[in-house]
């Protein structure tokens, strides 16, 4: 029988096992880093001088920004170089996880966090009127979990990392993920989904002051369906709900929340499917630049931001840089120049302080399979 013709169930079972036999070798995780060209480090030669420091900027420039000149691009310089020397004394001083020079690198810390580190406010949070439906542990919970789990190894499930840009969109393209994911898995079809319509239509107000995923979630329950990105593109900010001409290409029935504050619940809800999660206080210089390697903090538990969580894993014991060390993996929105591929792997553990960068200390959320 084909894989789109099985029963939903078993079709979950079976790419859940395809996701548990390809994360399971001795490499922990799939390759997942950009090309050089791609990514911009800082050496010592780059401060020699003003002039080596302005050939820097102007290569990142031509990847990065491909604009017109802009009015302010000598305060933008001033920003850079800031940032630059930022990001070369962290690299000098951790061996273990890198920070590259990617979209934010002229971008002064409070600018990054006011568009990018604060979209998901946590004043919005279901109503104390809505009964909340809760992720019930599988047969593997919770002593049976395996090591490692990674749905970026099973191709389909989940689509290309985007990118949100300045409007405060997370929420949305982290709901929109869970849901795409959500869809391949019930019915074997690959979808990008509308995050404009969600940006759009979930709220009254603006979506790009931000909101939060159990919203979009809502608002595909009670309109039967959302469209897919082509029939309502993305373009980066707010606009006025619009029905695009056809059908909705899914849809869900519920969604499901994951007890905050305990690792192995949420460890077994991503085996069942992506969960969106929330991050804490990811306003700091090191998640800013963050290149690549296992993200230990810090984060300082203030703003709040959504992604969505796809996969965890444990290094090999036999790695001489992360022997041992558990790790979240998570899909974020700020394109594949940051982080690995888009991607960020994050320390776990941290579970009585709520996971690193506040990862458990709300509850994760999924949409459910269709009946």
């Amino acid at each position: 029988m084909a894989r789109g013709m099985l029963p939903a169930l078993t079709m979950v079972a079976a790419l859940a096992a395809m996701a548990l036999t390809t994360s399971t070798p001795t490499t922990s995780t799939p390759t997942v880093s950009m090309p050089a060209a791609d990514k911009i480090y800082v050496s010592s030669e780059n401060f020699a001088s003003d002039e080596s420091m302005r050939d820097l900027y102007e290569r990142w420039y031509a990847l990065y920004r491909r604009d017109s000149e802009p009015s302010d691009k000598e305060k933008r310089f001033a920003i850079f170089k800031e940032e630059a020397r930022a990001v070369y004394e962290l690299n000098d001083g951790d061996t273990d996880v890198k920070r590259h020079l990617n979209l934010f690198a002229d971008m002064t810390l409070a600018e990054y966090a006011k568009s990018f580190a604060n979209c998901s406010p946590l004043k919005i949070r279901p109503r104390d009127n809505i009964k909340l439906k809760l992720h019930q542990p599988s047969q593997y919970y919770p002593d049976n979990l395996p090591l490692n789990f990674d749905w970026r190894t099973v191709d389909g499930v989940l689509t290309s990392v985007k990118t949100q840009g300045e409007c405060r969109s997370c929420w949305a393209f982290a709901a929109a993920g869970a849901m795409e994911s959500i869809h391949f898995i019930t019915n074997n079809k690959r979808t990008n989904l509308s995050v404009q319509e969600l940006v759009d239509c979930t709220y009254k107000d603006n979506g790009c002051d931000g909101g939060s995923a159990y919203e979009a979630f809502q608002y595909v329950i009670n309109k039967h369906g959302i469209h897919s990105s082509e029939q309502y593109p993305y373009v980066g900010n707010g606009s006025h709900c619009t029905t695009p001409l056809g059908l909705p290409v899914m849809s869900i029935r519920r969604y499901y929340y994951v007890t905050h504050g305990s690792e192995k619940m949420l460890m077994d809800a991503v085996h069942k499917a992506p969960v969106v999660i929330t991050f804490m206080g990811v306003n700091t210089t090191e998640f800013k630049h963050y290149s690549g390697g296992i993200f230990r903090g810090p984060c300082n538990h203030r703003e709040s931001h959504q992604a969505l969580l796809v996969g965890y894993g444990t290094m090999p014991r036999d790695d001489a840089n992360h022997r041992g060390i558990k790790y979240w993996v998570v899909k974020n929105s700020w394109g594949e120049s940051w982080g690995e591929r888009g991607y960020m792997r994050i320390e776990r553990g941290h579970q009585a302080d709520g996971g690193l960068c506040g990862i458990m200390l709300w509850p994760g959320l999924y949409p459910a399979h269709p009946e």
